[in-house]
């Protein structure tokens, strides 16, 4: 299969560079990878930001290659303007010879914003953009900076292309194609967490871990919101690994009583130390965050497949879709599309 990063319109080399990053652990610091390229686009070095106190992505790609005046860096994220506990990446860079910048994301960072990119252009760089790199790698980075005291929701759906979300005339219980799946895994290894309805973990049983890309150790924290469903012994057993939010009381150290007319999901985040989430329930999560205007970000996966019986994707979310949220994007995936909606 193609990467999928390459049909979100990612060159080859930016897409190495996002898998480089999310094969970091960097927070509080954003995960940033940098890949530097010949002129005959051979890989020469790829640099990573492994966390606070260590060298940022560009200075440990310096630090184990020589930059020659023909190379391509691609980066993630725009190098940093300022320094702190490393130094900063624009200058360090302007004393190699790289004239060619590839960049993923303006650093929306106060301190660098939009600095290095122009100080580069005042020095006669060549500089190119391949946008949304960092936004999909940290989605919770904007909040991180500019909203500090808030969490980013991310919502996810695969559907038929006449809006069916399960089919009862299959036993597979995939509707989306190879690449949608990929793309799937993808922003699972992107978030802190991942939430699913009672009715999901029911009908798909789903392990939610991220595996058909190449990234390593990504362990997002589970969540299914069970309800007040007092059936929940076997399922506790069964799927160990998860929190199971109730409304009612449990022994289990993996039950937390908090769904009430009081919820809120702030709550739970904090407790459960999680900045983002993805949610890839049915229709009664998506009702509730879209009714609520939660969603930072959407991702609606559609095959041009249509199922004839089963379950459709609420007409309720799908008219919040279009009335609170912005479409940003619509992408060809093969058999299937996907269209990237914000909130306005």
């Amino acid at each position: 299969m193609d990467n999928p990063l390459s049909y979100l319109n990612y060159s080859k080399f930016m897409q190495d560079a996002i898998i480089a990053a999310l094969n970091t652990k960097a927070f509080p610091n954003p995960k940033v990878a940098a890949v530097l390229t010949d002129n005959n686009g051979n890989i020469k070095s790829t640099g990573v930001h492994h966390g606070p106190g260590t060298n940022h992505a560009e200075m440990d790609l310096i630090s184990k290659t020589t930059i020659e005046k023909d190379d391509i860096l691609y980066v993630t994220l725009e190098p940093c303007f300022h320094s702190d506990t490393s130094p900063s990446c624009a200058l360090e860079l302007l004393n190699t010879s790289i004239q060619n910048i590839v960049i993923g994301d303006l650093d929306v960072d106060p301190r660098t914003n939009g600095k290095s990119i122009e100080l580069f252009k005042n020095k006669g760089l060549n500089i190119q953009f391949e946008y949304n790199a960092n936004n999909l790698i940290n989605p919770h980075y904007v909040n991180q900076k500019i909203n500090e005291s808030t969490n980013t929701l991310i919502g996810k759906i695969a559907s038929s292309q006449n809006d069916y979300i399960y089919n009862d005339q299959s036993d597979d219980k995939y509707i989306s194609n190879n690449i949608s799946l990929a793309l799937t895994h993808i922003l699972r290894a992107s978030v802190d967490g991942i939430a699913i309805g009672k009715n999901t973990l029911l009908i798909d049983n789903p392990k939610l871990d991220v595996r058909q890309i190449n990234i390593k150790n990504s362990n997002p924290t589970k969540i299914v919101f069970w309800g007040s469903d007092p059936n929940i012994e076997t399922h506790l057993s069964k799927n160990s690994d998860f929190f199971f939010i109730t409304s009612f009381n449990h022994q289990a150290d993996n039950v937390i009583s908090l769904l009430d007319e009081n919820f809120e999901v702030n709550k739970l985040l904090k407790m459960l130390n999680i900045n983002s989430l993805l949610i890839e329930g049915g229709n009664y999560l998506h009702k509730y965050f879209t009714a609520n205007a939660i969603y930072d970000k959407f991702y609606w996966f559609k095959s041009m497949n249509d199922i004839t019986s089963g379950i459709k994707f609420s007409d309720e979310v799908i008219n919040s879709l279009q009335k609170n949220y912005k479409l940003i994007n619509k992408f060809p995936l093969k058999d299937n599309h996907l269209t990237t909606y914000t909130y306005i």
